[in-house]
């Protein structure tokens, strides 16, 4: 008996369910976080820029903050922290705590907690000052009160600039992250396809093995935390000599971990 035409048939109908199935199902699609107009902001009071902190700060926000430190993740819990910043580090105030740990993130960490958190104001996140400023108050608002307003003068400020590198240099359109994966080479050292390791781990599978805040973090901190049978040392100086943290905006970078999240090896 020929089974050819039967064969043909059940392929046909199981394709068309899958692609039924497939327009069912919602389609997330992915934006860079809105740009802040910070020639507005000099007017705010400490309240109303801690409600524009917030939303830098939270889901979707630029400076992807929430996507770190939340109940139970590697990074502290910044429930309370308004109330606890002026407390941490004998002789800091809240404002000198929170402002050091954005701009020096490694010179004090909790104890019981990990090094790792990128430093903020520097590419590919990139907040400048007056952003800074109102994440701070944000996060006095958090179990505290806001007191930070544009004309507070951080200790870090000068030192920082006032204008992330991706606003200084010149515009792209944003690409994809099939286009940033092929522009920095990544599929030298780790497979896109197959769970097979290279240089470097498999992405086939990473958005099972990995929570989106440590996708992140292993893009901004290579080394803060290296998958079991790999060296120390190499993905970083890659990243850096290939210009990845000078060139990649914010927006660009949410893409590539939302796409890399999505990668469950199916």
């Amino acid at each position: 008996m020929n089974h050819g035409p039967l064969i043909v048939l059940v392929t046909l109908a199981a394709t068309g369910i899958y692609t039924m199935v497939g327009q069912m199902v919602p389609q997330k699609e992915v934006w860079p976080p809105k740009p802040i107009d910070t020639s507005k902001l000099e007017s705010l009071d400490a309240e109303q820029l801690a409600a524009v902190g917030k939303t830098i700060f939270e889901p979707g926000g630029k400076g992807k903050c929430s996507e770190c430190h939340y109940a139970g993740s590697r990074f502290p819990n910044l429930l309370n922290i308004g109330a606890e910043a002026g407390t941490r580090k004998p002789g800091y105030s809240d404002v000198d705590y929170i402002s050091e740990s954005i701009y020096e993130p490694n010179a004090f960490i909790v104890p019981g907690q990990n090094p790792g958190m990128p430093v903020i104001n520097k590419p590919p996140i990139g907040l400048n000052d007056k952003e800074i400023k109102a994440v701070i108050a944000y996060i006095q608002s958090r179990g505290g009160t806001p007191t930070v307003t544009i004309a507070t003068k951080l200790k870090y400020e000068s030192a920082a600039g006032s204008a992330p590198a991706e606003e200084a240099g010149a515009p792209h359109a944003p690409r994809t992250p099939a286009q940033i994966l092929s522009d920095f080479a990544c599929a030298t050292c780790h497979n896109l396809d197959k769970p097979d390791k290279l240089a470097g781990p498999s992405l086939f599978d990473v958005g099972q093995r990995l929570s989106k805040a440590e996708i992140y973090e292993s893009i901004l901190e290579p080394d803060a935390k290296i998958a079991a049978g790999f060296a120390p040392g190499m993905m970083a100086p890659m990243l850096k000599g290939g210009g990845f943290y000078d060139k990649v905006r914010a927006g660009e970078l949410q893409a590539l971990v939302e796409f890399l999240a999505a990668k469950k090896g199916k």
